[in-house]
């Protein structure tokens, strides 16, 4: 590649870049090798036209990232679900000799619900997150005389709406307005006395 070839294709890149200095330089490098003007106007040119096809491929992808930045963005209402448990070693309900139903259910329906767009759920144990209990003003007033018999404590959007006992799934899903829930694994209904592979046999 020569000299002259080597300056037109800087003067193209140069308007592509915008980058005026640069620009500048290389049309008076051109002129000195003696390049033609028609041919830096045509080198010009086709800068102009690379310079306005990089910009609508940008314009897409900046469209798109700014559409992924909306969907990833938190929604603006979201309903906050905190609950202040009693002291325990484990919230699920399923740790010990025993499984607690009540807080096995309890736990399950919390994990659906914080699953839900436009929902936070936070959780804080009495024994093991005691600042929590501090921080909130109302709740720390509610545990001053005894008070620690009536935990759980549940807020809704800072809204004292339950306490002294777990709600039921259909409660808990009223309560934050969530209407049904979805069937994720829907199962085929199939006449009685089918086998699964139409031979008699199973697979």
């Amino acid at each position: 590649m020569n000299e002259s070839m080597k300056e037109l294709i800087a003067i193209g890149a140069s308007v592509g870049a915008h980058c005026q200095p640069c620009l500048e330089h290389h049309i008076q490098a051109a002129i000195e090798l003696g390049i033609k003007p028609d041919e830096i106007r045509q080198a010009i040119e086709i800068g102009h036209k690379v310079e306005k096809g990089a910009m609508a491929a940008m314009k897409k992808i900046s469209e798109k990232v700014l559409a992924d930045l909306d969907y990833a963005a938190p929604p603006k209402n979201v309903t906050e679900l905190r609950i202040y448990d009693p002291a325990m070693c484990c919230s699920s309900g399923v740790c010990g000799p025993s499984v607690d139903p009540v807080l096995a259910q309890f736990a399950g329906s919390l994990k659906f619900v914080a699953a839900q767009p436009g929902v936070s759920v936070e959780r804080y144990n009495l024994g093991q997150q005691p600042q929590a209990f501090v921080e909130n003003a109302e709740v720390k007033s509610m545990l001053a005389g005894g008070g620690e018999k009536r935990l759980p404590f549940i807020f809704i959007n800072d809204q004292l709406w339950l306490q002294g006992r777990y709600p039921s799934r259909d409660e808990l899903l009223q309560a934050l307005k969530i209407k049904t829930e979805p069937v994720l694994f829907p199962v085929a209904s199939s006449p009685e006395n089918s086998q699964c592979c139409g031979d008699g046999g199973c697979c």
